[in-house]
């Protein structure tokens, strides 16, 4: 078991849950999701209507550098395995999506037939854990949409996104009528920091924002999540 500094893709457990990186054979279940109209109500495009587009959006999240060191896909032990003791090798499902994109912006999609269980609380707060954890990070130098804003580096990294040490400030962006992605992200101790109107046009008008963030803790202590290197 490595520790959780290092730069190799990571799996993270926690009481019910599996978060890996994102593989092939997730096409379908990440294609159920992203082609539901609920669940895409309050994503930055409308659902899918092919299952072209979702292979581009799984191979764009597969080829990222991040990964499985930043962004995860979201498993679930198979509640029917529960009082199978027996069974050596647990199998999951594939819930959700979340961890953080353009370096420092929080985000997160859960099939509906998930909601209200506490599954994205519990996934965010691993991910949180370990990205607070990661002191460390990849030499490479990222696209434009992969860069990480300047004033969530320390030090001389303000200045080369390549050499990132660590991340101060996670961020969000969230539509106020999507009352209960905020009620996660408060809960997790995410704070407004402010608002805008008619700030990006997607399939359903145009639409504003709420701002949050959340600062690094002082202490960076991990608990109740385990890491493995894959």
């Amino acid at each position: 078991m490595t520790g959780p500094s290092t730069l190799l893709p990571s799996e993270i457990r926690t009481t019910r849950l599996l978060l890996r990186g994102a593989r092939e054979d997730d096409l379908p279940a990440y294609n159920k999701w992203l082609s539901d109209t609920e669940s895409m109500n309050y994503w930055s495009h409308a659902a899918h209507t092919s299952i072209e587009q979702s292979i581009l959006f799984l191979d764009n999240m597969i080829e990222s550098p991040w990964n499985g060191i930043l962004d995860f896909t979201v498993c679930l032990v198979d509640p029917a395995q529960k009082d199978d003791h027996l069974q050596a090798q647990p199998t999951y499902i594939v819930i959700g999506k979340a961890g953080l994109f353009d370096g420092a912006e929080i985000g997160f999609l859960f099939d509906r037939n998930y909601w209200g269980k506490g599954y994205a609380y519990e996934a965010l707060t691993a991910i949180l854990k370990h990205t607070w954890a990661l002191h460390v990070w990849p030499t490479i130098s990222p696209t434009p949409e992969q860069e990480i804003p300047a004033d969530s580096m320390t030090g001389e990294d303000a200045a080369s996104p390549s050499k990132v040490t660590r991340i101060e400030k996670i961020k969000a962006d969230v539509d106020p009528r999507n009352a209960a992605s905020l009620r996660v992200l408060k809960k997790l101790g995410f704070v407004e920091v402010g608002s805008a109107l008619r700030t990006y046009e997607t399939h359903i008008g145009w639409c504003d924002s709420v701002y949050l963030e959340l600062r690094r803790p002082r202490s960076s202590r991990l608990e109740e999540t385990e890491y493995c290197e894959t």
